[in-house]
């Protein structure tokens, strides 16, 4: 309960922040230009990548996760944290995070809070120098311990439970489960 007021606090000022001419919205991603494009980074909502990338959008439209893991995920009643480390540049990410969403928006779980943070590449000076610049130290990739992305970083109660790293081992909802220990019933039983 008391996550969920910090979470309503937050977007509060967030919007009071975005109706000000004078402060940019807090959390909002910054936009660089690197050597291979541009890319987002920094905190990212669901609709700041959608506004960047709308391809996304067929990503969420063309997958379809297991009716009975997410049936079975509907159930989970738990506060949990997902922290998805991810590149808007990374084909890897744009696949698995537009699913993840899906997953998370069909099976309704209600105590999941999604964090998403978008990095530049490993090797890319304007993604070290925007995180310098930020007081983003150390980034993100060495505060989460991730080398690989989308990086999936599933916590309950400040205790790591589990990642996906990059790809799923089976799927999205299948490692998701497991990493909480939900089991599916299959629609038959």
């Amino acid at each position: 309960m008391l996550r969920r007021l910090l979470l309503l606090a937050v977007l509060v000022s967030a919007v009071a922040a975005a109706a000000s001419d004078t402060a940019p919205p807090p959390f909002a991603p910054a936009r660089l230009e690197g050597e291979k494009g541009a890319y987002l980074i920094g905190p990212v909502t669901r609709e700041a990548w959608l506004a960047f990338d709308p391809d996304l959008s067929q990503e969420i439209a063309d997958y379809e996760p297991s009716p009975d893991l997410v049936k079975a995920l509907s159930y989970l009643r738990r506060d949990v944290t997902v922290t998805v480390v991810l590149g808007t540049w990374c084909s890897d990410s744009r696949r698995e995070v537009p699913r993840f969403w899906k997953l998370l928006d069909q099976a309704d779980m209600q105590g999941v809070t999604l964090v998403m943070l978008a990095v530049g590449r490993a090797d890319a000076p304007e993604a070290a120098a925007w995180e310098q610049e930020h007081g983003v130290t150390p980034g993100y990739r060495a505060r989460f311990d991730v080398e690989l992305v989308p990086t999936f970083i599933v916590t309950e109660d400040g205790k790591e439970l589990g990642r996906i790293i990059e790809t799923p081992e089976v799927s999205l909802e299948a490692d998701l489960a497991g990493i909480l220990g939900v089991r599916a019933t299959p629609a038959w039983h």
